[in-house]
């Protein structure tokens, strides 16, 4: 297991901050909380800081306006004092450009993402993708094609769930019939939270075809867990053997009131799929 360097390769947002009262652990079984975070919210920051000096290292951002709609997505780093990623999505009909060369277009009777104009990372060079869900709204595969790949689509993501949860992620090169990587994750029984992380395993802020894991919690892919993450474990792939992974161990989740995720602790590796540092993890909503 090789622990990542996340702040070399990305960055985070300017902190702004939430207050709250009292708040309670679903793992440790108290219950103290007064705290309310709304009826209809959605995550908007997730602020990563030192789980041992409490010192800020970034945050994952996104300015939503009242018409409930993102009009930036910023990345930075606290320690560095740098935005290392930031997008200030146009609206044109069905589609959001995410930058002058790559945007989404949206179903226009689900709302979600349905597709892709993208760009290799570093390059102008074009590429496509697109999303499909089953019937209950589950991201269950992401295709991608590009000229001259010599089949179609050259890439596959597929998802597995099991009762609402994200269990299982491969990501195949279909060029030379190789694994890229792949995801095992775990989640809590106990604890169902509103709205938490969108979990898209093979997402990273800088590879070549899925680079997009900043605006991944912010825009409509679909459903989100049921249950609270537990771990997540991903590996990468030369030649179909494993030449590296990540592991993070998500505990001592705190709740507000009505069931939103305040705060949990992330140890072992950091996890650009979400993105997120290694240390404790805080959430902020914005609600309609």
């Amino acid at each position: 297991m090789k622990k990542r360097s996340f702040y070399i390769l990305t960055a985070a947002l300017l902190t702004t901050f939430y207050s709250c009262t009292k708040e309670y652990s679903l793992e440790n079984g108290s219950d103290t909380s007064s705290l309310i975070i709304g009826t209809d919210c959605r995550l908007s920051k997730v602020d990563y800081y030192d789980s041992a000096t409490n010192v800020p290292l970034g945050s994952i951002a996104a300015s939503i306006n009242l018409k409930d709609t993102v009009t930036d997505v910023t990345l930075f780093d606290s320690i560095g004092n740098n935005i290392g990623y930031n997008s200030m999505p146009v609206y044109s009909g069905d589609t959001i450009y995410i930058d002058p060369d790559q945007y989404f277009l949206v179903d226009p009777t689900t709302g979600r993402i349905s597709h892709l104009h993208g760009v290799l990372t570093g390059s102008l060079f074009p590429f496509e993708s697109d999303y499909f869900y089953d019937a209950g709204g589950n991201l269950i595969q992401k295709t991608y094609d590009f000229a001259g790949a010599g089949v179609s689509p050259a890439l596959v993501v597929d998802y597995t769930y099991i009762a609402g949860n994200l269990t299982h992620m491969t990501s195949t090169d279909r060029t030379i019939s190789e694994l890229i990587s792949d995801a095992d994750i775990d989640y809590y029984s106990n604890i169902t939270p509103r709205r938490y992380l969108n979990l898209m395993p093979d997402e990273t802020i800088n590879s070549n075809f899925n680079h997009f894991s900043g605006l991944t919690q912010f825009f409509n892919f679909g459903n989100k867990p049921t249950n609270a993450i537990k771990t997540l474990k991903v590996r990468q792939y030369v030649g179909n053997v494993a030449v590296d992974s990540t592991v993070s161990n998500f505990t001592g989740y705190i709740m507000s009131r009505d069931n939103y995720v305040m705060s949990v602790y992330m140890l072992g590796d950091d996890q650009e799929s979400i993105p997120a540092a290694v240390g404790k993890l805080v959430f902020s909503y914005k609600c309609k």
